[in-house]
């Protein structure tokens, strides 16, 4: 074999071995939660400067009923639930972001308790206190939660109003779910706040915008470890689909300066969408950040929506 070809196969080999090697890691470093405990710990974690200090004080306060579901793969995922003192049926499930915990939701679980809402917030899988370290990013998750809405169905009647309530990933996720058969009827609306159309998509965005990964060859390699490891395929996770099957009422929030998840998601989800539908774009807003921006609007917003549905 000639010097130069040994050259051109050793310099092909090392870089295959390269590609392989960074898109294992970037992989695990998305979609493998090692250190839910910590980042659970950091949501836990404010001060008075918080802007959310009030909500957060009055969340870690409330009683708290822990509940808790098997998911089909073997997965103990855990909850809790916060009852009105008027006893209702209304509940609202809340969906928290991508390395986050249920207490990432306070400020949203006193708007809705305020609603007259008994709140739902649980740990996804791989987050908090729920078993496992692989981020489902709202397809796995998607299961979780009409399990969720299932339970809550079991618990408060047939005749209960369930609302699903998501942020980011946990935005993804509710509009994921609202697009399965399985969904209770009692599940009367959703509402989405800041979430992405498609997995693969928003991986290939955060592998561009956050680490000028280029998409190929690395986001197909990742999604190849993730159907070996994780037990599903970024490209399996179509958002947009799940919506298109829906035909839960649901409302779109986006912010216009949102460099996480790109706004054109928002538009792309709410053009397609067939249902009963009302969106709330904010141009000022970055991510997950409309409620902050403007709260009066923002609950405003909810109460129309909700209000238009006979939900309130």
């Amino acid at each position: 074999m000639k010097r130069s070809t040994r050259r051109l196969l050793t310099t092909t080999l090392v870089g295959s071995a390269g590609f392989l090697l960074g898109s294992y890691l970037t992989f695990q470093g998305s979609t493998m939660n090692w250190r839910k405990d910590s980042r659970k710990q950091r949501d836990l974690n404010f001060d008075n400067n918080d802007p959310w200090v009030l909500e957060k004080q009055w969340f870690q306060v409330q009683k708290r009923e822990p509940r808790q579901i098997t998911t089909a793969d073997g997965l103990t995922l855990r909850a809790i639930l916060i009852r009105q003192p008027q006893a209702t049926t209304k509940v609202a499930i809340l969906a928290h972001g991508y390395h986050h915990s249920w207490e990432q939701m306070a400020p949203y679980a006193k708007l809705f308790y305020d609603f007259g809402y008994n709140i739902l917030v649980p740990d996804a899988r791989g987050h908090g206190d729920s078993d496992g370290h692989t981020i489902g990013f709202g397809w796995l998750d998607r299961k979780d939660y009409v399990q969720w809405a299932q339970l809550m169905t079991q618990e408060f009647g047939s005749s209960a109003t369930l609302v699903l309530f998501g942020i980011s990933m946990g935005a993804a996720t509710v509009m994921a779910a609202s697009g399965e058969a399985a969904l209770p009827a009692t599940v009367k609306a959703v509402i989405e706040d800041s979430g992405f159309s498609s997995v693969v998509k928003e991986v290939s965005y955060r592998a561009r915008s956050r680490y000028n990964i280029p998409t190929y060859p690395f986001i197909p390699l990742m999604a190849l470890f993730a159907k070996q490891q994780a037990g599903y395929s970024y490209y399996q996770g179509n958002i947009l689909k799940q919506v298109l099957h829906s035909q839960t009422p649901t409302l779109f929030i986006h912010g216009g300066q949102d460099d996480y998840v790109p706004p054109k998601a928002f538009h792309d989800l709410y053009n397609a969408a067939t249902m009963r539908k009302m969106a709330y774009f904010v141009p000022q807003a970055n991510h997950i950040e409309a409620y902050m921006f403007n709260r009066a609007r923002y609950e405003a917003v909810l109460r129309e929506f909700l209000g238009k549905l006979n939900l309130l």
